[in-house]
């Protein structure tokens, strides 16, 4: 089974980027505690800097990652460690909505956005709220964020 994630207010990016590297991950936005531990509770990780939500969490038998004082980049470099992530260069999640997103054509893409990018040949689109993806010049900027997370030689060059 692939890692789960539950994400706390606080950390909004972390959450982004973890559905950029492909993991499913909800990002908890005015929700009390007990829903958390609930959605937690259906085999996710939760990430937060909330000290009392990560005791509550621990004491149901949750896994926490607590990122209390630490930067975004430290939280994303914390959770690659600790649980050996790795990066799926193929879009697998929305970084909106967390929605699972399935490859479409030239024509599907097209009928959505009403245009399609120069050059670009694969698109993805997320299941739930419709959002086209593309590997763009944005791509590179994600590579390159990627390879510093991973302290690797960027790979991601299909921009």
């Amino acid at each position: 089974m692939s890692l789960r994630f539950l994400v706390d207010s606080m950390h909004g990016y972390v959450a982004r980027w973890l559905r950029i590297m492909g993991y499913d991950t909800i990002y908890l936005n005015n929700i009390e505690d007990d829903e958390a531990i609930k959605i937690a509770s259906e085999g996710r990780i939760l990430v937060t800097s909330d000290s009392e939500l990560a005791k509550y969490a621990e004491s149901r038998g949750i896994t926490v990652i607590m990122v209390k004082g630490l930067s975004e980049q430290e939280v994303l470099r914390t959770i690659v460690e600790r649980f050996n992530l790795t990066f799926k260069e193929d879009f697998l999640r929305c970084t909106v909505c967390n929605g699972e997103l399935k490859a479409i054509g030239l024509d599907e893409a097209f009928n959505t956005l009403g245009f399609t990018p120069k050059g670009v040949e694969k698109f993805w689109k997320c299941k739930s709220c419709g959002k086209v993806y593309w590997k763009g010049s944005h791509w590179k900027n994600i590579s390159r964020q990627i390879s510093r997370l991973f302290n690797t030689e960027s790979t991601c060059n299909d921009a």
